[in-house]
């Protein structure tokens, strides 16, 4: 089935636009009239919006139908999850977020679900030119005490959705709590093809190297997850090991979102998995060159129905790609609600912090920091350094923080032993405790 999946995402990555909707539409039907007969929640949704789901589906019609907020997920308990799942869609199991922005969903997947999840695995694989026969690494979270240095974790095999149709090389793991210099150790130690760590973790680990000349010579590609990749992470990936990193974006609610361009570094929506929206705060779709909210509706899971569901994530719309495919282009995912500067006047924006090279000309001696948003006027930046800073580059730092954030803030300056990062690893450079 699998490989049945495979050779037809093959063919549909290169239909027109208007061909892929078609065939979204198709599959949107029978997900709203599942929904609408076996789903309470839903029932109830489609007769107070007044859309007929056994009718077509148009973009219209999606617009019909009201939002569906993660509170409203959370608060629906079974009245959410369907009555009667069909025979073909396999056994359902659980599915549960890791809560980032507070208390975490539960829903149900399926064996459908599940086999368009490792499609998307294999298809962001081959697209990347990736040989399963090599060693994969990653650095990233695991619970304490679990793949600790010097040795980390080893697996015989990339993982169930490489391995169940290919012979894959070992997989190896070291816990992301783990110093820059044990994770060099441990690279070196293990010489692996691929890495795949945190975006916030590689530039890390770059630029610990760039300033010592440690270079990996194994490494052929590096992967991306969980968090935004920049262009700065890019630039010092490339300077440090002279290979590119390729990224993707994916959810817990519904698998892969979007998988970067083989030839191009933008990213390519999984239009045959999920229907995906960016929408501003009306509610209205973003053209291309505009940021909104990431709406998704899950076209294969008839356990739990996403059917526009807001992530809590924003992202930037882009122009057709010219590579030739007709998936739908995100230009870069954005962040979080949390990680947007609320302005004195209430809007809201994703700060521009500025550009590394410009603090690292007034001192190279902070290792690490993040940006905290007190209050509407107050900005605090914690810092991690290896030497002192004197009260002149402070100020400094504070007129180019001040002139790059387009507001008189009054900034602040801690210095700390660390930066708390997630319960899952991930780290922000930049967090709201304002709410807009």
């Amino acid at each position: 089935m699998l490989l049945s999946l495979l050779y037809q995402l093959d063919q549909t990555q290169w239909l027109s636009a208007e061909a892929l909707f078609a065939e979204q539409a198709r599959q949107l039907q029978l997900l709203f009239g599942h929904a609408a007969a076996t789903v309470p929640f839903y029932n109830r949704r489609f007769a107070e919006a007044g859309v007929d789901p056994a009718a077509v589906v148009t973009r219209e019609t999606l617009n019909r139908l009201p939002i569906l907020r993660r509170s409203e997920l959370q608060g629906a308990g079974d009245d959410i999850n369907t009555t009667a799942l069909p025979k073909s869609h396999g056994k359902t199991h659980e599915v549960e977020t890791s809560g980032s922005t507070g208390r975490s969903v539960r829903l149900n997947g399926t064996e459908v679900t599940s086999v368009f999840w490792r499609a998307c695995v294999m298809r962001e694989h081959l697209w990347q030119g990736r040989d399963l026969g090599g060693k994969l690494a990653a650095i990233r979270w695991a619970r304490k005490g679990i793949a600790m240095p010097p040795e980390g974790a080893h697996g015989e095999s990339w993982g169930p959705a490489s391995g169940a149709i290919y012979p894959t090389g070992p997989a190896v793991l070291l816990n992301i709590m783990s110093e820059l210099p044990e994770q060099v150790a441990w690279i070196h130690k293990e010489a692996p093809d691929y890495l795949i760590s945190f975006p916030s973790n590689l530039v890390a680990l770059a630029k610990h190297c760039i300033e010592r000349d440690i270079r990996f010579e194994s490494l052929k590609q590096v992967m991306a997850v969980g968090e935004t990749v920049t262009d700065q992470a890019r630039k010092l990936v490339r300077e440090a090991w002279g290979i590119p990193i390729k990224d993707s974006y994916s959810c817990e609610e519904a698998g892969y979102l979007t998988i970067q361009c083989p030839d191009h570094d933008v990213y390519h929506v999984q239009s045959e998995s999920v229907f995906v929206e960016v929408v501003d705060d009306e509610g209205k779709a973003c053209s291309p060159g505009e940021g909104g909210r990431v709406l998704i509706t899950s076209l294969h899971n008839f356990a739990t129905p996403l059917i526009r569901y807001e992530l809590g994530d924003y992202a930037e719309v882009g122009a057709p790609c010219a590579c030739g495919r007709g998936l739908p282009v995100i230009t870069r995912t954005l962040g979080r609600q949390r990680n947007r500067l609320i302005l004195p006047d209430g809007s809201s924006v994703f700060p521009y912090l500025g550009d590394h090279g410009d603090y690292q000309a007034i001192t190279s001696v902070v290792q690490r920091f993040q940006f905290i948003q007190r209050s509407l006027n107050e900005i605090e930046k914690l810092m991690v350094v290896s030497a002192p800073v004197t009260p002149k580059q402070e100020e400094h730092m504070r007129a180019l923080i001040v002139r790059n954030l387009g507001h008189p803030f009054n900034v602040t300056f801690t210095y700390v032993d660390e930066i708390p990062l997630s319960p899952r690893g991930k780290y922000e450079e930049f967090v709201s405790e304002v709410t807009g």
